[in-house]
């Protein structure tokens, strides 16, 4: 019989980093005895991608491509319809009817839908998704997701028709600018082959894609495709919407930051509607730029710190009948691409931008933990940051000087939380109280309770150590800021609160240095403490302790909400997501989906528990390890997943957890040294732990500081960049 949900709890249930009773929400799939995984490529409508409640709730149309056939069942609801194709467009759309009318698209479009009506069937051979949940250094502060497709078609060559006539179906004449949906979804059985009812939330995910590549293998027996994708609203990250095409400024001294974007928007808009007037396109695309209102989009630019970034230049306005005076403007060009220009812009607003860090730091070490059953009770622990969504709202219009749709091009900045472990430097550890509970625990080796882990690879960079960033002048010249009081405001981290012995196993070190992992685009002498903070949370593989972990399927991996295209209500400069309570399950602030039992990528960096032991010792006598029940494997603890590599093959689905641990953990680990036997008359009568030895031998002094600080040894969860 297949494992129920709490039965498969228990099992992982055990540990965490303070050793205190968890309840991890387990693997779905545990749940079967056997289970396939059905895929669907479909195509979408214009009101679907405006409206993604209608495909996350609907059935799948227009089908091109599915893992068991398509067989009859879509020829009554979909291929009936088609057949009247042209009809229902001249009921619907006179704009897309004259232009099919137009030459030789309506044969071509006819031919199309012929062969799409002939039921062929094209099969999925395998998918390959790789994503990266938060901020990283490819893209930043945007989310990066790479679909890599097989199919097999039998004795034919006609996914291209297909695709053609699908898009077509949904007034799309451009088929390689229109979206289509990837459905996976999981059926599984108990041992007697007998199907299990589930939740299909909690099996079922959609993905509207854009396909970019496509290579085909055409021999005796059919054709094997490789499709490259990504998620449709990545497409809007393409450069052709990302940098402009014309230079600018944006105006206004006492702008606030929903102006500044607004200003923006109608230059880029601007621009478009110039190239139509250019006849470089007949119908214009559009920008529409926000700040969610959750990010207080009213509060007012900070030039002197727009001016660090050499975002602004100073221009003499010369008015009829007043004096001249000197205006101060925000400044771009077409090298500047639109997301760094937002990043800029929202790295120098008061709320996220030069943060008091020392109180997120202080929250690390002194926060007295969260205890609680809620995996999204954990967000007390996050601090609130900014990350930029995309999405591309295709239109049914048709541009005959550019031979595509025209579009709609979405760029919403929004709330993302960072976890404060990000914020641990050298000397700042974590308070013993200090605890999240996390949606997914692992257990290996020597814990009895290992059901998904395959494999395990740890990358220790021994010679890791946590840059310190130094201001660096215009000039050329480094200097120290000497006032006392400006110093310590402006302190990469905070003081030490107290000295820490040499007996951390993965100790956390710090230099000074002046080299960034990404360029910060400063002209002059900025916040050192912002770049070095952006440093960290945009390069999280570069940090000391690094996993790769293969474990068994989980959809819970495979996310929801960051593939749903942001949906901004119109406002000026700001906006709301009236959509994203409901793909995040509930509230806009959750990490984790408990409709869906799923990871929000597009909230927060998902968060895991690892745990595995070591044993003391082999018993000759009895032929078993001898293990202790306070002994843990030193990289045992906390890890932030940075990237998710899920593979479906023949039959198969795997996962691969790139992991990064948040440093300086309190985690018990396995002595070093062997234990010292007390043997009296030739018998054991006990053993002495070399910590124990350590003390008594004076090379370990006793603390006598107060709580929590009452421990030879305690850690705290951060991370850095070398």
């Amino acid at each position: 019989m297949a494992l129920d949900q709490y039965t498969l709890a228990a099992h992982a249930r055990k540990q965490s980093i303070n050793e205190n009773t968890l309840k991890p929400d387990p693997n779905v799939l545990h749940k079967f005895a056997s289970y396939n995984t059905l895929f669907t490529l479909s195509a979408l409508s214009v009101s679907e991608i405006r409206n993604p409640k209608e495909f996350f709730h609907g059935k799948a149309h227009d089908i091109i491509v599915r893992s068991g056939g398509i067989a009859d069942t879509n020829i009554a609801s979909h291929y009936e319809a088609a057949a009247n194709t042209r009809e229902s467009r001249r009921n619907t759309n006179n704009e897309f009817n004259k232009t099919v009318d137009k030459g030789g698209i309506a044969k071509a479009l006819g031919d199309a839908t012929r062969t799409f009506r002939k039921d062929r069937d094209i099969y999925f051979r395998s998918v390959d998704l790789t994503s990266v949940p938060g901020l990283n250094a490819e893209r930043r502060l945007t989310s990066v997701t790479n679909i890599q497709m097989e199919f097999v078609e039998p004795s034919g060559l006609t996914l291209i028709e297909r695709l053609r006539a699908a898009a077509a179906n949904n007034q799309f004449l451009d088929h390689t600018d229109a979206p289509y949906m990837l459905t996976i979804e999981f059926k599984g059985f108990d041992e007697d082959g007998k199907e299990v009812m589930v939740n299909t939330d909690h099996t079922k995910r959609v993905i509207p894609i854009k396909i970019m590549q496509m290579a085909i293998d055409v021999n005796q027996g059919g054709a094997n495709y490789t499709i490259s994708a990504v998620p449709y609203n990545e497409f809007g990250l393409v450069n052709n919407f990302m940098y402009p095409r014309t230079s600018g400024t944006l105006s206004s001294v006492t702008r606030t930051f929903k102006e500044a974007v607004q200003d923006l928007q109608e230059t880029l808009n601007a621009q478009n509607e110039d190239e139509r007037t250019r006849e470089y396109n007949q119908y214009p695309d559009r920008y529409d730029i926000s700040i969610s209102e959750d990010l207080n989009p009213e509060a007012s630019l900070q030039y002197e710190l727009l001016g660090q970034a050499g975002m602004t230049q100073k221009k003499e306005v010369v008015e009829p009948g007043s004096e001249a005076f000197t205006m101060e403007y925000i400044k771009f060009n077409s090298a500047t691409n639109l997301l760094k220009t937002l990043e800029e812009l929202m790295k120098t607003h008061p709320e996220y931008g030069a943060k008091s860090f020392e109180d997120w730091s202080n929250a690390v070490t002194f926060n007295q933990g969260v205890r609680s059953n809620d995996p999204n009770s954990a967000i007390k622990s996050y601090f609130k940051y900014f990350r930029i969504r995309t999405s591309v709202e295709p239109t049914t219009k048709f541009d005959e000087i550019r031979q595509t749709n025209a579009k709609i091009i979405n760029i919403v900045v929004e709330p993302f939380y960072i976890s404060a472990y990000n914020l641990a430097t050298a000397g700042i550890h974590q308070d013993k109280k200090y605890q999240t509970y996390v949606a997914k625990a692992y257990n290996y080796i020597f814990t009895g309770d290992n059901l998904d882990i395959q494999d395990l690879n740890i990358n220790y960079k021994v010679a890791y150590f946590q840059s310190k960033l130094k201001d660096l002048e215009a000039s050329e010249s480094r200097t120290f800021t000497q006032d006392n009081e400006m110093q310590e405001k402006k302190s990469v981290s905070p003081l030490n609160k107290k000295k820490w012995g040499p007996f951390d196993y993965l100790p956390l070190k710090s230099e000074p240095s002046v080299y960034k992992s990404s360029n910060s685009n400063r002209a002059g002498k900025g916040d050192a403490k912002v770049d070095q903070f952006f440093d960290a949370i945009t390069n999280p593989q570069a940090d000391m302790v690094i996993v790769d972990m293969n474990i068994l399927g989980d959809p819970a991996w495979l996310g929801q909400s960051q593939f749903i295209p942001a949906t901004p209500s119109r406002n000026t400069g700001s906006s709301k997501d009236n959509n994203i309570d409901f793909f995040r399950g509930g509230k806009s602030d959750n990490v984790w989906n408990p409709e869906l039992k799923c990871f929000n990528y597009d909230v927060a960096e998902p968060v895991t528990n690892l745990t595995f032991k070591v044993p003391q010792d082999f018993n000759d006598q009895e032929g078993v390890y001898d293990m202790s029940a306070a002994q843990q494997a030193v990289f045992s603890g906390l890890y932030k997943v940075v990237k998710v590599q899920h593979k479906f093959v023949d039959g198969t689905f795997q996962q691969t957890l790139t992991m990064v641990r948040f440093n300086n953990q309190d985690s018990s680990v396995t002595p070093t040294q062997n234990s010292v036997l007390e043997v009296k008359n030739g018998v054991v009568v006990g053993v002495k732990n070399p910590i124990q030895m350590a003390r008594d031998n004076g090379f370990i002094a006793k603390d006598t500081s107060p709580a929590p600080w009452n421990s030879w040894y305690t850690g705290s969860q951060g991370r850095g960049s070398s």
